[in-house]
């Protein structure tokens, strides 16, 4: 049968556009649709935009310690409308149509609208229907919305509209304290706005290990950041431009208020609506699409890539698995998927960054654990900084004194969690960190810092 397509790509973020890239070839006609802006939520509303705002925020708080490093200023104030158009022209310079101009140069056909299977080879796209050989569902992954009394007769936001705003918030509740509550707290609260943060966890950043948890938390706590942790939302209710929330914490029953209500609360998979089982793709519980280990789907020309597929939802792991699916759709062997080593990055004030197990599931796995702490506040170059606050861990087999993970909190964390990766993934000792040089002054010999004072707890 002839298709109008050999394949396309559903959704053009992070995983589908890598998809696209990595499926092309010669004599092959692929397609991306997309029913929102080219390039997905990374460019347009995610990553791009919120670092663009917390460079921003950082600059100015900055300036408020300017005097420690004898410069002395005058009047120093944030133009949040300012700040906010050189978030658009940033956007703008990195989002949409620099992509439509990637995706012309590459030869790929651009369809905007909502895609929905009709059958297992066609999808209506609007009004138009269209037939492909094979498909990578890369739709995304949207903010859950949680069943909370009173929520649907209550004005919220959600990340996308909290990039976008007019004004800062006089106050804001956040639901939520992983990295998207976190990161909005720090942003706002350092632009004046009276921020209130209700985790169910029992930490701020759960997931991470307990010392980063308590660190980020003294740290958003210093900006004048409520805390609610271990708390359940009972109610919220709107009153004219103020909202309430009744939340629960222990036998305790709290109300706090604000004027703008931020929802941080996880992502579910976009697949409402795609008519999957047309097409025979199995979902599980929760809606994602179910894969194997190449990206395929349980239907055998049909692949999925980023966070439909309820793996990690970070984008450079959608920009691997889109460009794994991508290929796999049309190799005689197949890739298999390996994300033993996918490094994260919160961007708070230190930054936080992590890889491969916590110390927690290391000593769960060997009984004890090889691990290695190195304060800030014993590097040289975070003095010269004035940046003492962090620190570098490491934990690795006892046995063999393989790296099996590293935790920093620190100036530029993001980078420097890039030399623990590559030693996991060569399976580097700690010893190799600890005697490898490091240059002087710089905050990477926290790393070989840590290494050098590892011992068996």
């Amino acid at each position: 049968m002839k298709y109008d397509y050999d394949l396309l790509v559903i959704g053009s973020g992070s995983a589908g556009f890598s998809a696209a890239n990595a499926a092309k070839g010669p004599g092959r006609k692929i397609g991306i649709v997309e029913a929102d802006r080219l390039g997905g939520e990374c460019p347009n509303w995610a990553c791009v935009p919120t670092k663009v705002l917390l460079k921003s925020a950082k600059v100015y708080r900055d300036l408020a310690h300017a005097h420690m490093y004898g410069v002395f200023l005058k009047d120093a104030s944030a133009n949040f409308l300012e700040i906010m158009k050189r978030r658009g022209q940033i956007v703008g310079a990195l989002g949409g149509p620099r992509i439509d101009k990637i995706a012309d140069k590459l030869g790929l056909d651009v369809l905007h609208g909502f895609a929905s299977f009709l059958d297992e080879h066609t999808i209506q796209i609007e009004e138009k229907q269209v037939t492909a050989d094979k498909f990578v569902i890369a739709t995304g992954s949207s903010t859950v919305i949680p069943e909370v009394p009173g929520l649907d007769k209550v004005s919220w936001i959600g990340f996308k509209e909290a990039v976008q705003l007019s004004e800062a918030p006089v106050s804001l509740i956040i639901l939520g304290g992983g990295p998207v509550g976190c990161e909005f707290a720090l942003l706002y609260a350092s632009l004046g706005t009276r921020v209130m943060i209700v985790q169910r966890a029992p930490a701020l950043l759960h997931r991470e290990e307990p010392e980063i948890s308590a660190l980020v938390a003294d740290q958003l706590e210093k900006l004048g950041v409520k805390i609610y942790t271990g708390a359940e939302v009972i109610r919220v209710d709107q009153n004219g431009a103020m909202i309430t929330a009744k939340i629960r914490k222990e036998k305790t029953m709290l109300t706090i208020e604000g004027t703008v209500l931020l929802l941080a609360t996880g992502k579910k998979a976009n697949t409402a609506g795609l008519g999957c089982l047309a097409a025979g793709v199995r979902l599980d519980a929760r809606g994602n699409v179910i894969t194997n280990s190449e990206l395929a789907t349980t239907a055998k020309h049909i692949w999925a890539a980023g966070d439909v597929d309820g793996g990690m939802l970070f984008t450079h792991a959608a920009h691997y698995e889109g460009s794994l699916a991508g290929q796999n759709a049309f190799a005689e062997e197949p890739r298999l998927l390996d994300e033993r080593v996918v490094p994260r990055v919160t961007f708070m004030d230190p930054e936080v960054a992590s890889v491969g197990l916590t110390e927690a599931e290391v000593r769960e796995k060997y009984g004890t654990v090889l691990v290695g702490v190195f304060q800030l506040r014993g590097l040289g170059r975070a003095y010269i900084d004035g940046n003492v606050v962090g620190f570098v861990k490491l934990v690795a087999d006892p046995k063999t004194r393989k790296l099996l993970g590293g935790h920093i909190v620190s100036e530029r964390a993001g980078e420097l969690i890039h030399e623990v990766a590559l030693a996991i993934h060569l399976k580097a000792r700690m010893d190799d960190l600890a005697e490898m040089i490091h240059a002087y002054p710089t905050y990477s010999e926290a790393v070989a810092g840590a290494a050098a004072m590892a011992e068996v707890v």
